[in-house]
């Protein structure tokens, strides 16, 4: 049997606007009523009606958010850190796995409308025309996080800043005595802006631009680790008097460090390496990566807490989330 919020009133003895606002969080009920009624509800095993909240409120309390994969290290950080935040408001989480495809990050975005979703948090692989327009419909709160969009669709963003951590990386490289730096493009939005980074450090420090890119994707291990093999290939058949690396991704570091060994190169005693995202591998004492952080989790938390601003009314801006430069053994100091 489905009980409904009128029989555990009648069950409780108490109006069905008490029930109401026990079941809302609302503070002015006595401790003994707000007991009696949720001991009712469990004895009743009693279930809310979302959708009929919905009618009465115009909130369901649950926010959408599209994972690019949910093996992709990065997103499960940063939907953790979404999921924690949106829990502590008072929201639930409907998590959509789009598996980098377009046709299902569509699906998800339509399945929000029809279930009145609160707000959604989207990342989609690119910015293609459909998903712009299909973004320029929603008539529900949205956010990017990882992903700027177009101006057309007039919905906030939060990204790491990439071009200012890869700024970092090159200045403790150049610090460390480097000058002969080598660059492994991560090819996404997020490399192109490190890429560009690279680049304009080495016209102002006038240093020798040595970049590489695969076009083996890179968004997970194992292409990335392939990715990273086929540059670093590249890498000392063209310039090998090369003395530091810097790869587009940590995944693609891992890649770079492989073919290193199986070229005899010692690291960092013959040739340094760097990455960027500091992923659980970065940390082994046989990788010891020096790397950047992103720290996803954090983002994610931020992330939730602008677009839960942004359902209550209030403007939010654009965010670049800084990164932080983690120092570790992977980098010879030169004299």
């Amino acid at each position: 049997m489905r009980y409904t919020i009128k029989d555990i009133a009648s069950e409780a003895n108490v109006s069905v606007s008490t029930v109401s606002k026990c079941l809302n969080g609302y503070g002015d009920v006595g401790e003994e009523t707000k007991k009696r009624v949720f001991e009712t509800i469990k004895r009743l095993n009693y279930v809310p009606n979302t959708f009929a909240r919905y009618i009465a409120t115009q909130s369901t309390k649950v926010v959408g958010i599209t994972v690019p994969d949910v093996k992709d290290p990065y997103s499960a950080e940063s939907t953790f850190g979404i999921e924690s935040k949106l829990r502590d408001s008072g929201y639930e989480l409907f998590m959509g796995n789009v598996d980098r495809q377009e046709e299902r990050f569509l699906q998800f975005l339509q399945k929000a409308r029809e279930m009145r979703f609160d707000g959604v948090i989207i990342t989609p692989e690119s910015w293609s025309d459909r998903i712009v327009e299909a973004v320029k419909k929603l008539d529900i709160p949205a956010l990017s996080i990882r992903r700027k969009p177009p101006l057309e669709t007039e919905i906030t963003y939060i990204d790491s800043d990439h071009y200012s951590g890869a700024t970092m990386m090159m200045d403790h490289l150049y610090a460390m005595g480097h000058r002969k730096i080598a660059h492994v493009v991560l090819c996404n939005e997020a490399g192109y802006i490190r890429s560009k980074a690279y680049r304009d450090y080495c016209q102002r420090m006038g240093l020798e631009e040595r970049v590489s890119s695969s076009s083996i994707p890179a968004s997970i291990l194992t292409d990335a680790v392939e990715n990273g093999r086929e540059c670093a290939r590249e890498i000392l058949s063209k310039w090998p008097d090369t003395t530091v690396i810097f790869s587009g991704s940590d995944f693609i570091a891992l890649g770079v460090m492989a073919y290193m060994k199986k070229c005899g190169k010692r690291i960092p005693e013959d040739i340094s390496v760097v990455g960027v995202n500091n992923c659980e591998y970065a940390k082994l004492p046989w990788f010891n990566l020096t790397t950047m952080e992103l720290d996803r989790v954090e983002m994610g938390r931020r992330a939730a807490e602008l677009l839960v601003a942004k359902m209550n009314g209030k403007e939010i801006e654009n965010t670049l989330f800084p990164q932080t430069l983690v120092k570790r053994g992977s980098v010879l100091k030169l004299s």
